[in-house]
């Protein structure tokens, strides 16, 4: 069931340090992501490791917080990856 709703999303990363010492966002796509992406339920915003996700998605591919996922029109930043399961969850947030 959740391999029928996986999509291909394209990723930004944050790359090399500016003057400031703060990560870029490359400007280019560095790469896709099969993922299945829903939004959070409430229960989740309560804990301190998933506050301010919005969207939780589902995938095999190996991210970090450094990526940043197309999603339509939007762009979510990954903030924590749960390796655990068959299934990496990523919690996301809009940008």
């Amino acid at each position: 069931m959740i391999n029928a709703e996986m999509r291909s999303y394209n990723y930004y990363l944050y790359e090399d340090a500016d003057d400031y010492g703060q990560s870029v966002l490359s400007k280019e796509v560095k790469g896709s992501a099969k993922m299945s992406i829903n939004v959070t339920s409430q229960s989740v915003k309560d804990s301190i490791v998933y506050s301010g996700a919005e969207f939780i998605g589902l995938t095999h591919d190996e991210l970090s917080d450094k990526y940043v996922i197309q999603y339509g029109e939007s762009k979510l930043k990954v903030l924590y990856v749960n390796p655990r399961g068959r299934f990496k969850q990523v919690y996301m947030t809009r940008m």
